[in-house]
């Protein structure tokens, strides 16, 4: 399948990933085709079209080396060779189900949406949805112009439609978001502006309304040289009765108070900044320190943050629903603090966060809109899955994934199918689990920031390493580290997106038994923006001989630490641990860790980790001689056991072939041996294969 994105910024994809175009030609020839996908372009149109200003036969040839280049393009991204038709006389992209253009879906749903009976809304979202920018932004050809106007106004209408039927059903924060978008296409329609005023005087934010009218006030008179219409002045008047006289000239929170005439005051004001007061406007105020806890956070200025977003919380109670709205803001602030990048209270951090959470969530669920209850969910379950209560977090998901698909909204279908994903890959429910981030990826183009397209592909990554398949995960992995690449001006999540990368290439070097390329990706800045138990692995991982000399201080780490580290990165770390003490020979100390990981995989939901750990300590127990233990843990570790999880399936005939060799049965331990090899082999473990290839050396 390729999907073609006209709306926004030229660009195409496949199942393969993006289709990289060698030229602005061919750019814009491809553009022209799939716009005009289904009917024949003769070759002259398209020279004249693109090459007008040469020769005849120059642009003759321009054009057969475009097409030759396109073709090749589209091939290398394995799409079907029948998709570009071309003849001696024409040019022509096959209409068809295989190809999506984002511009052809927005008009059907945008048409179909308007002419849908009054409150309906679902298609007019997904068709505002769906337009991510004008026609061809990014082209200045002038055949591109008269499409562009067309689809914009279309926008318009679809926007003007849809604010006009959430305010009738109720939903003015809905409403807003979406009238926003209508003033942002176009700033000088007055109505949109009208519409804004009264969807904030509906929310009871009437210096909002005053700043409304200003901005109309502003852009009509330095674009235009002309007052607000007679109508909305009205409006202002009507809305705002106590500050008709402020209707011409500027907000009195927006200048400074005149000679012998006070400055007004308000409570949330004073304490703001402490001696210094910000403004004179409570929910200006109230987002000002909503900003600053979050930038304090991430910073690791941990309690200066939470008494920021603390004190805008408080603010923001005196203003309604508003408070749920700040509840959110705040929670996800204090859920990712609990990432320990610069731990000092995680533990308090994520209960705060999940309670915050918790109450904005109960409020939208019984008061909408929609879209902040999606929000409200995808948090919810968020906030779940790093406090390792993974079963509530995939039933959070699961609600929001099926209310971003009754609205449409295939952005937030992206983030709750991968946070789907990723608590059921904690609960060891793999098939699941990737069938959920199959249901990502087709989201993929939809995720308007590059953080949350990180995410979902390390987060993939993260599940075929699980799995068992480390060539996948590094396929994964390497394509996060591409788009980390492109990013010039990273943000702070972006950086810390590129580190737990890296540290994750880094384990996978480790399997692969492949030390030196580990120096590729070990930055000096992994210590400062990697979560804290990939900055301890990635010292022991590249340890090399020195490993038994290093695996002392990540213990007594992680003693220290166990029970303050976001859930979902405690398995692995447990299990890196045991697997470094098995190679040094540390068998008491690994076989003690390993029950402990049962232990904990039996009441963190950890499912099929719980028979990983079994086949660990199944290990440590038969080098400790202690075989009838041994053999009670490889059974339980065959009951718990993931059919989708390579790993468990190689520990456990490894198991089996010491199990065997212990009875004195040379030649099953021999097979079941050889068996183990092989399945580490087919994983890429060669690091687990050599371990294995020493031990049948000794039968």
């Amino acid at each position: 399948m390729v999907r073609v994105h006209l709306l926004g910024p030229f660009a195409m994809e496949s199942q393969s990933g993006d289709i990289l175009l060698p030229t602005a030609k061919v750019r814009s020839l491809a553009a022209y085709l799939f716009w005009q996908r289904g009917r024949w372009i003769r070759r002259d149109y398209l020279r004249g079209l693109l090459w007008g200003d040469i020769a005849e036969d120059r642009a003759a040839a321009n054009l057969r080396t475009a097409l030759y280049l396109l073709r090749r393009s589209l091939s290398a991204a394995d799409v079907p060779r029948d998709l570009l038709e071309i003849r001696r006389d024409g040019v022509r992209v096959a209409a068809g189900p295989e190809c999506i253009v984002d511009s052809a879906l927005f008009e059907e749903k945008a048409w179909a949406g308007l002419q849908e009976r009054e409150g309906d809304v679902d298609l007019l979202m997904v068709a505002a949805g769906l337009y991510r920018g004008d026609f061809l932004e990014d082209l200045d050809s002038d055949w591109c112009l008269a499409e562009r106007r067309r689809l914009a106004d279309l926008y318009v209408a679809v926007l003007r439609t849809l604010v006009a039927r959430l305010t009738s059903l109720n939903l003015p924060e809905a409403a807003v978001s979406y009238a926003s978008r209508w003033l942002a296409a176009d700033p000088l329609d007055e109505a949109a502006h009208r519409t804004l005023m009264r969807l904030y005087a509906c929310l009871g934010q009437h210096n909002r309304v005053v700043g409304q009218y200003e901005q109309c006030r502003e852009i009509l008179e330095r674009e235009l040289g002309i007052p607000p219409e007679d109508a909305t002045r009205q409006l202002l008047a009507e809305l705002v009765g106590g500050v008709r006289k402020n209707a011409g000239a500027r907000p009195e929170h927006n200048r400074a108070p005149s000679p012998g005439r006070p400055a007004l005051h308000h409570p949330a004001a004073e304490s703001a900044t402490g001696a210094e007061n910000l403004s004179t406007d409570p929910l200006r105020n109230a987002r000002l320190l909503l900003l600053s806890g979050e930038s304090l956070t991430l910073l690791g200025k941990t309690h200066e943050g939470i008494d920021s977003l603390e004190k805008a919380l408080t603010a923001y109670e005196r203003f309604g629903g508003l408070a749920a709205k700040a509840r959110l803001m705040l929670g996800e602030a204090l859920i990712w603090l609990s990432i320990p990048l610069a731990p000092q209270q995680e533990t308090q951090a994520r209960q705060k966060g999940v309670r915050y959470i918790e109450q904005s969530l109960e409020h939208y669920r019984s008061s909408g809109p929609p879209a902040e209850l999606g929000k409200a969910l995808q948090l919810a379950a968020q906030a779940y899955w790093v406090s390792g209560a993974n079963s509530r977090a995939s039933a959070l998901a699961e609600e929001g994934l099926s209310l971003a698909v009754s609205t449409g909204d295939r952005e937030a279908e992206g983030r709750m199918a991968t946070l789907l994903g990723v608590a059921l890959r904690e609960q060891h429910r793999l098939k699941e689990a990737l069938q959920a981030f199959d249901r990502a990826f087709l989201c993929v183009p939809y995720l308007s920031s590059s953080w949350e397209v990180l995410w979902v592909i390390l987060q993939r990554g993260i599940l075929s390493y699980i799995v068992g398949d480390l060539a996948e995960a590094e396929r994964f992995l390497r394509e996060a580290l591409a788009l980390c690449r492109v990013n010039i001006f990273p943000s702070l999540m972006i950086k810390v997106g590129e580190c737990m990368t890296r540290s994750m290439m880094v384990v996978g070097l480790h399997y692969r038994d492949e030390v030196q390329a580990m120096d590729e990706f070990l930055k000096p800045e992994m210590g400062r923006f990697n979560p804290e138990p990939f900055v301890y692995l990635n010292q022991l991982f590249a340890a090399g001989e020195n490993k038994r000399l290093v695996l002392p201080g990540v213990e007594g780490w992680l003693r220290a630490r166990l029970f303050r580290l976001p859930a979902p990165m405690i398995a692995c770390t447990i299990r890196s641990l045991v697997e470094e003490m098995l190679a040094e020979g540390l068998f008491r100390e690994s076989a003690r860790w390993a029950g402990l990981g049962v232990r904990l995989s039996r009441v963190r939901e950890w499912g099929g980790f719980e028979a990983f750990f079994y086949c660990l300590r199944a290990l440590a127990l038969l080098k400790m001689e202690r075989v009838r233990a041994a053999a009670t843990c490889r059974k339980r570790a065959e009951q718990r056991a993931n059919e989708a999880d390579r790993w468990t399936r190689a520990w456990l005939a490894r198991v089996d072939g010491l199990l065997a060799a212990s009875a004195g049965d040379a030649a099953a331990a021999r097979r079941l041996l050889v068996s183990s090899k092989r399945l580490f082999q087919q994983i890429g473990s060669r690091y687990d294969a050599r371990f294995v290839e020493r031990e049948i050396q000794h039968i």
